[in-house]
């Protein structure tokens, strides 16, 4: 898992700026940077639920969990161990991605935006995280690898390609339009859930602007909109749970929330 994951993330970087530095006479070190963040959105994500939803109800259709419970490790021992074995495979891949993607800035650009690369950093690893905690509680509430599958793949879809449909369909539904640029309070503290979202406005404010969300359009949002962060579209001083760096505790909370329901389900589990 560890090599696939760090050939995977570093293979991108070198590609993404082997182009940036080789062909785009005009690019610049922040502005690659930026690109770097957009694929993290998918490939990290994917990639991070591929390493954990067979975390541990592998063990359990195997019948090795049987044997191993027999062992003085107890169940949140087992599930402790998982989470930071899966977490240590995605945070070493991150840090090799942009210890490369910081070298192949100063070799293309002669360059390297410190802060935007230490703040991009540290959000990918939030983010890998996030759905690391989530396949992994996933992996740990249910009992078979297909429904494990199932639901994390159904998750991933709906972030990336039903979320304008989850949240902005009510809002069509309760108003009688789609929701504005400026849309209620509610409306944007609900979208700003999603972590992609969450990982766009952390990244969009440590690249100063050039990072945008990637997520299915179906129409019911302003064009305009896209490409703003909820603390912009709300008119005036936007409360704390709108400021980007909210983001960060979003991350945290998909990365703790379906652990905790997984170890609740997997103690309370007759295996």
């Amino acid at each position: 898992m560890l090599l696939a994951m760090i050939g995977l993330l570093v293979g991108f970087s070198a590609i993404l700026y082997g182009a940036f530095g080789l062909v785009a006479d005009d690019g610049t070190a922040a502005e690659t940077l930026a690109w770097l963040a957009l694929p993290m959105q998918t490939v990290l994500g994917v990639a991070a639920l591929i390493v954990g939803y067979v975390a541990i109800v592998g063990e359990r259709r195997s019948g090795s969990i049987k044997l191993l419970l027999g062992l003085p490790p107890t169940r949140r021992a087992v599930l402790a161990a998982k989470i930071l074995g899966r977490s240590a495979v995605v945070v070493a891949a991150v840090v090799s991605t942009f210890l490369v993607a910081g070298a192949l800035s100063l070799a293309f650009f002669g360059s390297l935006p410190a802060r935007s690369w230490l703040v991009l950093a540290v959000a990918t690893t939030l983010f890998g995280l996030a759905f690391v905690g989530l396949a992994v509680g996933v992996s740990a509430a249910v009992s078979t690898r297909g429904r494990a599958m199932a639901i994390v793949v159904g998750l991933f879809a709906s972030f990336v390609a039903l979320w304008e449909l989850i949240v902005a369909g009510p809002y069509y539904l309760v108003h009688g339009e789609t929701p504005p640029t400026d849309a209620e309070t509610w409306y944007l503290a609900v979208d700003g859930l999603n972590p992609i979202a969450a990982y766009a406005g952390i990244a969009n404010d440590a690249v100063a602007g050039d990072v945008w969300p990637l997520q299915f359009g179906y129409g019911l949002r302003e064009p305009e909109a896209l490409t703003m962060t909820a603390a912009e579209r709300y008119p005036g001083e936007a409360p704390f749970y709108l400021q980007e760096w909210f983001g960060a505790v979003v991350l945290l909370a998909w990365f703790a929330v379906p652990l905790a329901v997984g170890y609740v389900r997997f103690r309370r589990t007759d295996l």
